[in-house]
């Protein structure tokens, strides 16, 4: 009996159990359908393979009985999977993927981020005043413009006569997008420069004031329009020309007078993707002439024309492919019509990671204009005809990356260069055989052209030996540089090594030296000149988020030394300034 009753008793207990739970089963269904599974889109299972799932809740659910509608994704059993290989997957990707991505900010030493640009100004011994300014400002979204200005003067450092000089560039940059695909750059510069010729000697040898000065004024502009399809595909177009003018005086009237130059480029691009990864398809048109007027001489003109083809691939994401090819007409002064062979081919090759090897051919035709040489020899003689060259050039080099921070480069190259531009000192004697005003001899640096040949070892390497606190640089070359007659070229050293060390304590202030070493040269007669080693160096603090306080010293052994024979460089120079971020 008492069995009887307690099994009645439990039976109506599980009985009242489950009609409460069904109420509130149909309470809570009343409202918002909630489900124990978590919602997961299945396209996240099957193409991504990736899923969040979201439990908006629990509740309890019926020990007995199932869904007759279950939530299941079907799938069809006949569909047919998607599958893309490598290649295709890459060539079909937006450009920018395929890029590295942006380092982050680099801020150096404990300035802000300068919103409209710097200005670095300071002061050197023998009153040698220095400035580097630049500025960018948006105009609006499609444009924006850019300027700098450069200034380096002196007062000169020798005492028998006079050597100042001035070097100074004002530049203007602006850059408008047209629309999403096209862009137009523009750039208008002018730059202005002096020196003094203390080439002059008597017939006893010492120095003659004859007060030679030359005055250089150039500027130069253009436009590029570039209507790009990606970053590898596209139109463009470009033109670019120059004029420089340089005015001697001078006590002397044979050495007066003035040179004008003048030059145009032109160049029309045009680029398509091939089918293959990084492959890109390129057809080239590019075409300058020019002109110049000696000071005694009858002016002449030069062009250069050239049309080639190129060709880019990346194969198996290792070996880098560029290839150009085409020909080119050029025109000068002194030589008749020449059609040339031109190429360019670059191979790079990943063997493995941290090892890089790459090798390069190429063969093209140039004009030096007057205005890039007398940048580099500011005491040359502009009584002579300008002349075309054709180089050949083939290197081979292997790039090492053993761990990170630390870079190893080496490679040997061989050029050989047809019309090779070289300098020889003038020994012309003027007013011979005048008694009154004594008599001078001529020491300007004429131009030359003859083939030459150039073999070169050369190497490098890069230390971080601890990020951003201290690094190490160095580079160093060997090189035979011969004429067609097997003599030196004049004035090109055999040997040459410079070094870079910077040490950054703490993030307000960086020190850097460095030092350079070139070997012995000949000179136009065969004679030997002598080698030297300069050292150098500087510092930075910053005193707040936009202001700074710069040091430089320059040639701390104060060598005696002549990068061109007859005029002695500046001895030892101390700088000192200022960085201001606007």
């Amino acid at each position: 009996m008492n069995r009887l009753l307690f099994a009645l008793l439990l039976t109506s207990l599980t009985l009242f159990a489950g009609v409460k739970a069904v109420a509130q089963d149909a309470q809570q269904e009343s409202g918002t359908q909630q489900t124990l599974l978590p919602e997961i889109d299945p396209q996240d299972i099957e193409i991504r393979s990736q899923f969040q799932a979201r439990f908006p809740g629990l509740r309890r659910q019926p020990i007995l009985g199932f869904n007759p509608r279950p939530r299941v994704f079907q799938i069809d059993p006949n569909r047919t999977p998607f599958f893309e290989d490598e290649e295709t997957v890459v060539a079909n990707l937006p450009i920018g993927v395929m890029d590295r991505p942006e380092p982050p900010n680099y801020m150096p030493l404990g300035y802000s981020d300068p919103k409209n640009g710097f200005a670095r100004l300071g002061i050197g011994s023998y009153f040698t005043p220095e400035a580097d300014v630049y500025v960018v400002g948006r105009l609006n979204d499609k444009n924006r413009v850019s300027a700098n200005i450069n200034h380096l003067s002196t007062d000169g450092h020798l005492d028998d006569f006079k050597d100042s000089f001035r070097n100074s560039k004002i530049e203007m940059r602006s850059v408008h997008r047209v629309s999403g695909k096209t862009t137009v750059q523009t750039n208008l510069g002018a730059k202005s420069m002096f020196n003094h010729y203390p080439g002059m000697v008597l017939q006893d040898g010492e120095p003659g004031d004859d007060n030679t000065r030359t005055e250089a004024f150039g500027t130069y502009g253009g436009f590029d329009l570039n209507y790009a399809e990606t970053s590898l595909s596209g139109v463009r177009v470009a033109l670019d020309g120059f004029s420089n003018q340089f005015d001697l005086t001078s006590d002397l009237p044979q050495l007066e007078g003035d040179a004008i130059e003048w030059g145009i480029k032109g160049l029309a691009e045009y680029s398509r993707l091939g089918s293959n990864v990084e492959e890109v398809h390129r057809l080239k048109l590019a075409t300058s002439a020019g002109g110049f007027d000696p000071l005694d001489s009858e002016s002449g003109s030069w062009s250069v024309t050239k049309v080639t083809a190129h060709y880019e691939r990346l194969f198996n994401y290792k070996t880098e492919v560029k290839a150009g090819a085409g020909f080119s007409g050029v025109t000068d002064a002194i030589n008749d019509f020449s059609l040339y062979p031109v190429a360019d081919v670059s191979v790079t090759h990943n063997l493995f990671s941290g090892l890089d090897l790459r090798a390069h051919l190429s063969a093209a035709p140039k004009v030096k204009n007057m205005g890039s040489i007398y940048s580099k020899n500011r005491y040359v003689d502009f009584n002579i005809q300008l002349e075309h060259q054709y180089e050949w050039r083939g290197l081979a080099e292997v790039q090492i990356e053993p761990v990170s921070g630390s870079t190893f480069s080496g490679g040997v190259s061989y050029q050989y260069i047809k019309n090779y531009l070289y300098y020889t000192r003038n020994s012309n004697v003027l007013n011979a055989g005048a008694q009154i005003p004594p008599v001078l001899t001529e020491r300007y640096y004429g131009l030359n052209f003859e083939n030459a040949n150039i073999f070169k070892l050369y190497g490098a390497f890069s230390q971080d030996l601890k990020p951003d606190v201290i690094w190490i640089q160095a580079d160093g070359a060997w090189q035979r540089p011969r004429l067609s007659n097997d003599e030196k070229i004049p004035f090109i050293e055999s040997l040459s090594i410079k070094g870079t060390i910077a040490f950054r304590p703490f993030s307000q202030l960086v020190v850097e030296g460095w030092g350079e070493y070139v070997g012995s040269r000949d000179d136009s007669g065969g004679n030997s000149l002598p080698s030297f080693f300069n050292l150098g160096g500087r510092f930075e603090i910053s005193l707040g988020d936009r202001l700074g306080v710069y040091g430089k010293l320059v040639n701390l052994l104060d060598e005696k030394y002549e990068l061109w024979q007859g005029y002695p460089e500046r001895g030892f120079q101390g700088y000192i300034g200022i960085t201001y971020l606007f």
